[in-house]
């Protein structure tokens, strides 16, 4: 066993010979030239997640989504409902708020 380790020993050190050599005789261009890797590697599918849907198929499920969604409770705004916006919608919810009706208990112990 002490054979190999002296085996990779003097390897490991012919090796990092070399390469010291090698970056004190070169430019920076050459070592700049050297650079791997400058586009970001792709990581892929994770294993057990569904294929991504295509671009049509994502906009038809996001439609049916922003059907689903509750509405406003103003008669007549067909909009969907702001999740702050105490059953309205962001504008109507804003338009109450900045004339002082939209004012809400806040919630704590009774």
């Amino acid at each position: 066993m002490t054979q190999l380790h002296a085996a990779i020993e003097n390897a490991a050190t012919a090796f990092s010979a070399r390469i010291v050599a090698l970056v004190q005789g070169a430019t920076f261009g050459e070592i700049s030239a050297l650079h791997v890797g400058t586009t970001k590697a792709k990581t892929g599918r994770k294993p057990g997640r569904p294929k991504a849907a295509t671009t049509a198929a994502k906009s038809e499920a996001n439609k049916m989504r922003s059907l689903n969604y509750p509405k406003c409770s103003v008669p007549g705004c067909g909009k969907n409902r702001y999740a702050k916006g105490n059953g309205m919608c962001g504008e109507h919810f804003r338009a109450k708020q900045a004339t002082g009706q939209g004012k809400t208990k806040k919630r704590g112990k009774k």
